[in-house]
């Protein structure tokens, strides 16, 4: 169901790919990894508990130890699988970046169907888009802020900063998506993809500061509203 990553190479494929876990059009990365972990897949509960720490304190914060103890296995077999700190962070990038590429291109493929014709039309479907990535996001929004940010932003002892072309290419469908509502040029359009994602993840830090906010139908429908105002202008 899963391979043990060669330790050595800074290019790692993910030990569960979008298959392995199950990942379709449905489905978040984080719950197929409990459903591995509950099955007795012991690199899906690595995983998992390597997930609540990095995102509750940070990369410098976690220590192996840790979160080895809370999964029930030894230091040593941790770093059997996953080789070290590092390499189980990468890994958590990985099996999350794959996972979230196959969800965005889903995403996606509905509208790249039919003509998207009109400004009526445009909005509507930049509102649906918007709704439909803040979900996506939303279901770890804690690991999904912090991944993104250690990637763009890496910690002084650890770089992660090869890792963003597997972001751009998880991202790249909304750039399929910009060329076909609105005949947006490549560079451009990555350019929008870029405000698009910003401005969709602006709304996630608001969530990540008070876990008892709440974001309403009307900031989605803003940042929707702004994102096609910056495209038409």
């Amino acid at each position: 169901m899963s391979t043990v990553p060669d330790h050595g190479l800074k290019e790692m494929v993910p030990v569960f790919g979008p298959e392995a876990l199950g990942v379709g059009a449905n489905g978040s990365f984080h719950a197929a990894l409990g459903r591995l972990s509950t099955e007795g897949d012991l690199k899906a509960r690595l995983l998992l508990s390597a997930l609540s720490h990095f995102a509750a304190k940070g990369y410098d914060g976690v220590q192996v130890k840790e979160v080895a103890e809370e999964a029930g296995v030894s230091k040593p077999t941790l770093y059997y699988h996953f080789g070290s700190k590092e390499g189980l962070f990468r890994q958590l990038c990985l099996v999350a970046l794959a996972s979230m590429a196959v969800r965005i291109q889903a995403m996606v493929d509905p509208f790249l169907a039919d003509p998207v014709k009109g400004i009526e039309a445009q909005e509507a479907a930049c509102l649906k888009l918007s709704q439909s990535y803040l979900d996506l996001l939303l279901e770890s929004q804690e690991f999904t802020g912090f991944i993104l940010r250690s990637i763009a932003v890496p910690s002084p002892d650890s770089g992660f900063r090869d890792l963003m072309p597997l972001v751009e290419k998880g991202l790249s469908p909304l750039g399929l998506f910009m060329n076909h509502v609105f005949g947006t040029g490549l560079e451009q359009a990555r350019k929008e993809v870029l405000l698009f994602t910003s401005l969709v993840g602006s709304l996630i830090e608001e969530k990540l500061r008070d876990p008892q906010y709440q974001i309403t139908d009307a900031e989605v429908k803003w940042v929707s509203r702004r994102w096609l105002h910056g495209v038409l202008g």
